[in-house]
């Protein structure tokens, strides 16, 4: 792997382990919440809430991760720098 490769793994890896960690937090929340609320917790509420918040928030640290790993990349800089093509000024 690259140094740029690398980094761009470590950062995701950051961003997952906050998503996993949040939504450890926020699960027993929501759950709780529904609960004082008076909706009655079953088994399939449960786990599609868990599945929802956790898959969520994975989904938006990952495209967070790709956001970063782009704008690192130097990717976005080489929009409209192609050779048959010269950016408006």
């Amino acid at each position: 792997m690259t140094e740029q490769t690398q980094a761009a793994a470590s950062r995701f890896k950051k961003f997952a382990a906050t998503a996993l960690a949040i939504s450890a937090v926020m699960i027993p929340s929501a759950l709780w919440y529904l609960s004082a609320n008076g909706v009655e917790i079953r088994l399939h509420l449960a786990i599609a809430l868990s599945l929802t918040i956790t898959l969520s928030l994975l989904l938006a640290a990952g495209l967070m991760g790709l956001l970063f790993h782009s704008s690192a990349s130097g990717h976005d800089n080489s929009i409209g720098e192609t050779p048959d093509h010269k950016p408006e000024t």
